[in-house]
């Protein structure tokens, strides 16, 4: 739904990222308030009403970074690693895994940025009603607050992804003691708001409200979209967190042994796989990996001596237990990477990207 995103900078060591569909909606809230302003205050330059403008629109923004923030530092109040906040078209979000503890922590921080939306709606009007009731600057406070109140009221809607269908999740979650049954029904919720958004916005759209009724339409199906995915994003979490390494592992590449002359490794193993690795075994347990690199750097200095001498060691590489639990696996693989897995030290497989999303594939139920 989203294209290419920028990091912008850090706050407290989050990254922060602007999605490139941001850039169009802040040129056309700053094109609008500016126009708006032309209309309304005639009686001031052309220059004056683009600052005000700008003004206004950075208000809104920094709003919305706001929201965020505070989804951001209740998670960090909760000992929750957040990954990032991006901003985007319909506003931002916050990467964090805030259901790892419990439907408290996770109903508190989803409740937070609403809430904060709401603090400073009323910021907002406070200055608004505070300053010259008729002039641009009152408009700009007055706008932004109204923004701010339309987006936690927007917010509190009870259907996933929004912060409304987070707490809906999160307290049926609580009175059950079913974390399914609380995604389940906060994302039907959320599928059958989208819908609602969608049909509405067809119907504005046809009764000749073409802008207003795409803008819903569009809003109503990345919700949609965004339930749906949140159903069956849980539900590969359920499967990850049942499977082991063992289910989707794939046969590892030969073991190099350690041994082994450099110039023969070369010959035997690594010529035309330059871009690969080998583990490389002593007694039948890995000590480290070899590549194309790391033997040509030691070899052509002496090409006989052994494998061993030329390895990376083993804790520079990605190794995982055969036990170990596929959903922790997947949060430390991440994109692109490979891992060796182990048995008591011993070489018995290897676990890739590509290999967990072949297995999801083929037990997804949506």
């Amino acid at each position: 739904m989203f294209g290419r995103s920028w990091r912008i900078g850090t706050i407290w060591g989050i990254p922060v990222n602007v999605d490139s569909s941001w850039i169009w909606i802040a040129v056309l809230v700053t094109y609008s308030l500016w126009a708006q302003f032309n209309v309304e205050y005639g009686n001031i330059r052309g220059g004056t009403a683009l600052a005000l403008a700008v003004f206004a629109a950075a208000l809104f923004f920094g709003s919305v970074f706001l929201h965020e923030v505070a989804h951001a530092v209740a998670a960090r109040l909760h000992g929750i690693k957040v990954f990032g906040i991006t901003l985007v078209v319909f506003g931002g979000f916050t990467s964090a895994r805030s259901d790892e503890k419990g439907p408290g922590p996770a109903f508190v921080i989803s409740a937070v940025g609403p809430l904060t939306s709401l603090a400073l709606g009323a910021l907002f009007w406070v200055l608004s009603v505070s300053t010259d009731a008729s002039g641009p600057l009152s408009a700009s406070f007055g706008y932004v607050g109204w923004v701010n109140l339309l987006m936690a009221g927007f917010n509190f809607l009870p259907g996933l992804p929004l912060d409304g269908g987070r707490m809906l999740e999160a307290a049926v979650w609580r009175i059950s003691r079913n974390h399914e049954l609380g995604t389940r029904i906060a994302a039907w919720s959320g599928m059958g708001l989208g819908s609602l958004l969608l049909a509405g916005g067809l119907l504005q759209a046809i009764r000749g409200d073409l802008f207003l009724g795409l803008w819903l339409a569009i809003i109503g199906m990345f919700i949609f979209q965004s339930a749906r995915a949140a159903e069956g994003q849980f539900e590969l979490r359920r499967r990850l967190a049942q499977a082991t390494v063992t289910e989707v592992m794939e046969p590892p590449p030969p073991p190099v042994p350690a041994d082994l002359s450099l110039s023969e490794a070369l010959d035997r193993y690594l010529r035309g796989h330059e871009g690969e690795a080998f583990p490389v075994v002593d007694d039948g347990r890995v000590i480290g990996m070899l590549t194309f690199g790391s033997a040509r750097d030691v070899g052509m200095v002496d090409p006989l001596r052994p494998v061993r001498d030329a390895v990376i060691p083993l804790s520079q590489v990605l190794t995982v237990d055969v036990s170990e639990p596929l959903e922790q696996v997947v949060a430390r693989l991440g994109p692109g990477r490979s891992a060796l897995v182990l048995d008591d030290g011993r070489l018995v497989g290897a676990i890739t990207g590509g290999a967990v999303a072949r297995w999801a594939a083929g037990r997804r139920r949506f």
